[in-house]
């Protein structure tokens, strides 16, 4: 295998393992949005791809977006992140958090995994940089003020 083969193998796998962590991003995004009601089943899951698409816009421009676009970003990972963590400890069987306050700590970590890496995951995997990227639109100390 030629270095340039290999390198478009771990590219093309990026883009799958990025699209299978969105998938199960979803599936528990859309468990921790949960409504009583099924016939309401559907609106967790329109919510967590929303989420994703409004997580996309805000890693274009990060904080240079308006300042609407940068509140809404942020929300939605934040909301992205709790619903994971809270779709995940349901599927554990909701532990005892009384009993062991540490059984919160996968699904913390986990949640937050799952909200933060697929993005930059894919746009790697398509295009090979580094500058569509959650954590550092939120860091960098170079962006301008959005307003």
């Amino acid at each position: 295998m030629t270095e340039k083969r290999y390198e478009q193998l771990i590219h093309l796998l990026a883009v799958v393992v990025a699209t299978v962590l969105w998938f199960i991003s979803v599936q528990f995004s859309a468990d921790g949005f949960k409504f009583v009601l099924p016939r309401y089943a559907w609106i967790g899951y329109v919510l967590a791809i929303a989420v994703t698409v409004i997580e996309l816009v805000f890693n274009e421009e990060g904080m240079n977006h308006t300042l609407t676009l940068v509140t809404v970003g942020l929300l939605s990972y934040g909301y992205g992140i709790v619903t994971n963590i809270i779709g995940i400890w349901a599927a554990q069987g909701s532990p005892d958090l009384a009993a062991n306050p540490l059984a919160l700590l996968f699904p913390a970590l986990l949640g937050l995994f799952l909200e933060i890496s697929p993005e930059p995951l894919l746009f790697w995997g398509l295009i090979g940089t580094g500058a569509r990227d959650f954590l550092a639109q939120l860091l960098n100390s170079n962006t301008k003020k959005a307003y």
